[in-house]
């Protein structure tokens, strides 16, 4: 909720056809206050087995869920949910499909310095992935505050050895780091603006977002602009196409 901005359901459709296989996926708008009668709902239905979720639900659904696979349980957020014996099984692959999107780009994470702006679903799926893959330092930036202290408390927990900081929204100093993430909102709607000035940052930074339409946001060009290396958001979803296949089973 907003849905007019999702990618999923013409991606995947595609890929039915692609593999010959006789689904589809369909977007579905639905509100906070209507989220669990929704899902009811869908339940009921015969031939319906899962789901993706995004924006805002990732973190909310978890309460709607039976069961949580390890990823899910780790980052607290929840974006595919399998329907089995009348049961809701909560996976994320968030993580995983922004890390593979960065290794199949060539992009190197060992040793480097990683910004994420945003502490929600995505950004606390991509923050814990990212500590699996010996990065020198995550620093999370937050517009709410509390929520980004929490996001760290349970990142140090998960990997007490990180070298793990919260810097402030307004000023964030992110001069020395090796990549920035956009995981915010901040670029689904035209006049949004970007959520850091990226003069601030060093010539060799890469700037990658989340979002995936538009494709390229106001942060994106900005950094082309600037001869910045970019990395767009719909290769966090294209590089779970295989993770989700294999986790319904579809091939």
């Amino acid at each position: 909720d907003p849905i007019n901005h999702v990618k999923a359901p013409s991606l995947f459709t595609s890929e039915f056809m692609k593999r010959n296989i006789d689904a589809t996926m369909i977007p579905i708008n639905a509100s906070k206050e209507n989220l669990k009668d929704i899902i009811n709902g869908l339940k009921k239905i015969k031939n319906f087995y899962g789901l993706t979720v995004t924006i805002p639900h990732k973190i909310d659904i978890i309460k709607i869920c039976d069961k949580l696979e390890v990823e899910a349980k780790q980052t607290g957020a929840v974006n595919w949910i399998k329907f089995s014996d009348n049961l809701l099984i909560g996976n994320n692959f968030d993580g995983l499909g922004f890390v593979y999107g960065l290794k199949n780009s060539n992009i190197q994470l060992t040793n480097k310095s990683v910004c994420v702006f945003g502490a929600g679903g995505a950004g606390m799926a991509i923050s814990f992935e990212l500590l699996k893959n010996n990065i020198k330092e995550l620093k999370i930036v937050n517009r709410n505050k509390i929520k980004g202290k929490k996001l760290i408390e349970r990142l140090k927990n998960f990997s007490p050895y990180s070298l793990i900081t919260l810097d402030e929204f307004n000023d964030p100093y992110i001069y020395d780091c090796d990549i920035i993430v956009n995981a915010t909102s901040i670029g689904l709607k035209a006049n949004d603006g970007i959520p850091f000035n990226i003069k601030n940052t060093k010539k060799t930074c890469l700037i990658a977002d989340i979002i995936m339409d538009p494709e390229e946001t106001l942060l994106i060009k900005e950094a082309k602009r600037l001869k910045k290396q970019v990395h767009l958001g719909k290769n966090m979803l294209e590089n779970q196409i295989d993770l989700v296949g294999k986790y319904f089973q579809l091939w």
